[in-house]
């Protein structure tokens, strides 16, 4: 198996130092993905051939902002330069404070009614009724001997503790003992 190696700390800092360095430098255009190349000029004035970068006087003049052909743009053309900016007059809070969920404009034909809750069971169900009075009376009996009796003798914490492991063990016992006529294995939507 081949060990992977980590670079040294100052390493790790130079790169690090080097990322921050070109980070608003731009990509050369070969670099660039596809769709965010820039075209090359269709032909460029004999003009704009013979200046060279430190040739200020083609900045000082102004430029036509319509190319000189008569060839109809793209579309992508007339798109802005930064896609991911939202239109200025539409914010990003009009968005979260128009909510589709607004109560007063609910629709009645359409939503969902969730299904009336299952009734308690029945008063013969012991088990239910006694893991009930174990999870909630043992629980209730220990906070009452710490607040009101905390030097008292051990076997009412024994009856609260014994009442809490008996509820526990109702619900274990509640449970059905084979799931084998679940066909959908427990998943409802």
């Amino acid at each position: 198996m081949v060990e992977r190696q980590h670079p040294d700390e100052e390493d790790v800092d130079a790169a690090f130092a080097s990322i921050v360095a070109r980070w608003d430098d731009e990509l050369p255009a070969e670099d660039l993905p596809d769709h965010e190349r820039p075209e090359p000029p269709v032909d460029p004035t004999p003009a704009a051939r013979r200046q060279s970068t430190g040739d200020v006087r083609g900045a000082l003049r102004p430029r036509d902002p319509r190319p000189d052909t008569d060839e109809p743009r793209s579309p992508a053309a007339d798109e802005p330069a930064v896609p991911w900016r939202v239109d200025p007059n539409h914010s990003v809070a009009d968005a979260l404070l128009s909510s589709d969920d607004d109560p007063r404009q609910a629709d009645d034909g359409e939503g969902f009614t969730p299904p009336p809750p299952a009734p308690l069971p029945p008063r013969t169900d012991r088990l239910f009724w006694g893991a009930l009075l174990g999870l909630v009376l043992g629980p209730f009996l220990l906070v009452w001997l710490v607040a009101t009796r905390p030097d008292s003798g051990g076997w009412l914490t024994a009856v609260a503790i014994g009442l809490i492991v008996g509820g526990f063990a109702c619900l274990v016992l509640r449970q059905p003992s084979n799931r084998d006529d679940d066909p959908t294995n427990g998943a409802r939507v």
